[in-house]
């Protein structure tokens, strides 16, 4: 009979070749130029590191030649704090075999998962998962989760790329301390599509109220390393935030940046402001270094699939967003 047990950092090895197979790892759609092994010892250190974090726990079913499956979950500080309520995030859940034998091992690894989290008080759990991986999506549904954001993932090399310069009379230039007050006010009202907007459990007011402590806390270092403004006259029309993967340079030998948060203000929209925007973080990653970004937006959101496609983004990954609210009794 299939057991979930605890998982601790002397016994990862066991689950090192179920963690090879597995064929959903970050960057993957980069296999051909990076090659397979650097994404598996990539994925294999983030894994590792996730177990011995405090902040995470982690299952496994044994096997008579090593793991069966894993699952590895994550308490949320920061979405905690502004949810109001204990979240989490199911980061990992793998299993081995076909879709019926990772359905039924990974039913083992999850039904732990959620009784380990109403252990810890955990209310709001959430997990992403790639659209390809059918008997996770399948099995979270069946446990109670509903499906809160689809994710498109797109990828432009830049080392070659150039770009036109931004409309007259628009500035685009990194944001300051002083512009964060406007910044959080654009964010509050931009964002419908993503998955703390999506779900019922959430009031609009928080989901907006997320946003504008998620811009801020970017502009202040904690969240981005840069973020891109774009100004008319003294006042900020959009923004652009920035993050880059010093682990992908580590084992990929590929700097990968990523464009996390991107909006414009209301009444700006239809003037380029976000492809002006667009390209000035683009040029802001190139002096940093940075090969290839990558930007994901919600399945939902047409004109910014339009916007990075215009760009010269190509789509490369797709994602769900999943969400289970856990009862207490």
């Amino acid at each position: 009979m299939r057991k979930a047990e605890p998982l601790n950092p002397e016994t990862f090895a066991t689950c090192v070749p179920l963690l090879r197979a597995y064929p959903f790892k970050p960057y993957a759609h980069y296999s051909c130029r990076v090659g397979e092994e650097a994404l598996q010892q990539l994925f294999l250190d983030r894994v590792q590191t996730s177990i011995k974090s405090s902040a995470h726990s982690a299952l496994w079913v044994p096997g008579s030649d090593g793991a069966q499956g894993l699952a590895v979950w994550t308490s949320l500080a920061w979405d905690s704090q502004q949810l109001g309520v204990s979240a989490g995030r199911l980061d990992y859940l793998i299993a081995s075999g076909d879709y019926q034998n990772q359905y039924a091992i990974k039913e083992v690894l999850l039904m732990a998962v959620l009784k380990t989290c109403a252990d810890h008080g955990i209310q709001h759990l959430t997990a992403r998962v790639h659209a390809s991986d059918l008997s996770t999506i399948h099995l979270l549904e069946r446990y109670g989760f509903i499906t809160v954001d689809g994710i498109l993932t797109f990828s432009l090399d830049i080392t070659d790329a150039h770009w036109p310069s931004p409309p007259a009379g628009l500035k685009i230039r990194l944001a300051q301390p002083e512009d964060i007050e406007q910044m959080k006010a654009i964010a509050r009202s931009s964002y419908i599509y993503d998955r703390f907007h999506s779900d019922p459990c959430i009031p609009r007011a928080v989901a907006d109220e997320l946003h504008a402590v998620w811009l801020e806390n970017s502009c202040l270092g904690k969240a981005a390393d840069a973020v891109v403004v774009a100004a008319e006259n003294g006042r900020i029309l959009g923004y652009v935030t920035c993050k880059i993967d010093r682990q992908s340079t580590e084992y990929l030998g590929l700097t990968v940046g990523t464009i996390v948060l991107v909006a414009t203000a209301a009444d700006a929209r239809g003037r380029g402001v976000a492809k002006a925007l667009t390209y000035s973080a683009l040029d802001w990653f190139r002096d940093q270094g940075v090969d290839i970004v990558e930007v994901g937006t919600q399945l939902r959101n047409i004109a910014a699939s339009r916007l990075y496609e215009s760009c010269g983004f190509r789509l490369v990954a797709s994602s769900l967003s999943l969400r289970r609210w856990i009862d207490h009794a």
